[in-house]
């Protein structure tokens, strides 16, 4: 497998603005900048989207985990009940009614939804990788569309999941719209991603994170607060937190 770092199909672009408008400054380490404004950190160079395909193949579920000490995603089926997935469930179920339909986009070895078809939901993952597609229907009989979020029918969902998948979009504001499109009214969307209070608290982040190529943002409380305003979601629960970071559980309004 190739080095992610140096794979040729992978192109990079500089950007030196934040989200909220700003001009970032250079910031402590392997080419983040902060933002003065808002205290986001931004990836200053990053691959471009056109290089997805090649960023989230099969490289990234192999090489890319290995580099970054994750075992495999069979691994992670189980291993994942261990930690994280209770957590998650925790969050999310008090707020779904009976035989609720759920998708999770960039549902990874999909054992979130696994757990959430045994509750009786009504579930559908999105990955972008066909082999690993394959890998996952040996663990589970969940559904997975090959893709994203354009998979999915607008306005057919009750909840839509976003874990640990916002801090790796090239432009967040399109991102909640776009996840936002395929709920019904009312519906929920769920996103967990790396949020900090303060612009120092990255620096307690693991390396296996600061370093990965594909997150592009580490978000500040206020700008992910506003990003979700902006594109018509309320904040309605954010009690859980799993490795520190809130489960921001939002109402399309």
């Amino acid at each position: 497998m190739i080095d992610p770092n140096n794979d040729p199909d992978v192109r990079y672009e500089t950007v030196h603005q934040c989200l909220c408008g700003a001009e970032t400054g250079p910031g402590p380490v392997w080419g983040w900048d902060v933002c003065p404004a808002c205290g986001t950190w931004v990836n200053s160079n990053r691959p471009t989207a056109d290089s997805l395909p090649a960023v989230y193949g099969e490289n990234y579920w192999t090489t890319a985990q290995e580099m970054a000490n994750c075992p495999p995603l069979e691994t992670r089926f189980e291993s994942d009940m261990l930690d994280r997935i209770p957590a998650y469930l925790s969050a999310i179920v008090p707020h779904l009614g009976p035989g609720a339909r759920v998708a999770e986009v960039g549902c990874g070895n999909a054992r979130l939804l696994h757990e959430l078809a045994k509750q009786g939901f009504r579930v559908t993952g999105t990955e972008f990788s066909p082999q690993i597609i394959a890998r996952v229907a040996r663990l589970t009989s969940v559904p997975i569309l090959q893709g994203g979020v354009e998979r999915l029918e607008p306005g057919t969902f009750d909840a839509v999941l976003s874990i640990d998948v916002m801090e790796h979009a090239h432009e967040p504001a399109a991102f909640l719209s776009s996840h936002a499109r395929v709920l019904r009214a009312g519906g929920l969307l769920v996103v967990h991603t790396p949020v900090h209070e303060k612009p120092n608290d990255p620096y307690a982040y693991s390396v296996g994170m600061i370093w990965k190529l594909y997150h592009l943002y580490l978000f500040s409380r206020s700008l992910i607060e506003r990003l979700f305003e902006n594109a018509g979601l309320e904040v309605i629960n954010a009690d859980v937190r799993v490795f520190g970071w809130p489960m921001f559980v939002l109402r399309k309004t």
